[in-house]
């Protein structure tokens, strides 16, 4: 069985079964019905982070704090300790990502992990990402509302992170709730 996804290609899907507690079943109904959408979808969406997130994130024994929490934290920490704590985090957490996923440590790595790991509304939810092109140029706008305090951590963190991915180059603008990063994509290497 097929399906065509949004760019006109065909993805594969296979039916599979399984069984479950009826306790489960239960609330996957229940929160199926709230958002709208079938159990099958529900359980796919479910599926799709796991498979691309949450095997990754258990692993590394992330931490998940309330938006709230996390604010707090941040307000009490020395800018230049936060910022500190990016470049040497940031730097340390793209090999390790990329060698457990599996990617390459390459610049197309970075813009995935940009754009949907952290970026993305579906996995770590850093930041809202928005991506656009400019020329050769890709702009990544990191929308927040964690404050100055993680504006400053993601630039350092982000900078850090692109640089031990990819020699290209990149300047960041810092907000308050925001950190656009204007990077100049590599020249595609020639065979």
């Amino acid at each position: 069985m097929s399906r065509v996804n949004r760019f006109g290609t065909r993805k594969k899907t296979i039916t599979r079964t399984f069984r479950i507690r009826n306790e489960w079943d239960n609330v996957l109904q229940e929160e199926a019905a709230k958002q709208g959408v079938s159990v099958n979808v529900l359980l796919n969406k479910l599926l799709r982070k796991y498979s691309l997130y949450s095997r990754w994130s258990d692993r590394k024994n992330d931490a998940s704090f309330p938006r709230q929490t996390l604010r707090e934290i941040l307000k009490t920490v020395q800018v230049e300790s936060l910022a500190e704590a990016g470049t040497k985090s940031g730097a340390l957490d793209a090999v390790n990502i990329v060698n457990s996923m599996g990617l390459a440590l390459n610049y197309e790595s970075f813009v995935y992990l940009i754009t949907e790991h952290l970026g993305g509304p579906h996995f770590a939810r850093w930041f809202q990402c928005f991506h656009h092109t400019q020329g050769n140029k890709d702009v990544f706008h990191l929308q927040h509302d964690l404050g100055p305090e993680w504006s400053v951590f993601l630039e350092k963190y982000i900078l850090s992170f692109l640089r031990s991915m990819t020699d290209t180059e990149a300047t960041a603008r810092v907000y308050d709730y925001a950190v656009t990063l204007e990077v100049t994509r590599p020249k595609p290497k020639s065979n």
